[in-house]
């Protein structure tokens, strides 16, 4: 699958990052995450609550650099 990060620049859809993920390693966790790591969070309307979709992934990369 091909995962692309785009925005509006003047009326056209501009692309800034583009990545393959193969969807045989996806989990059910929130997807952003999977494609862009914590910075996925930053933005995020849903970060620290209950409805945050980060599970598994998003404990594994908080804990990556302890």
């Amino acid at each position: 699958m091909e995962y692309k990060e785009g925005y509006m620049e003047n009326g056209q859809l501009k692309f800034k990052n583009t990545k393959q993920i193969d969807q045989s390693s996806l989990t059910s966790d929130c997807w952003l995450i999977q494609f862009n790591g914590l910075k996925a969070c930053e933005s995020c309307e849903l970060k620290n609550t209950d409805k945050c979709g980060g599970g598994d992934t998003l404990i594994k990369l908080k804990n990556y650099g302890n």
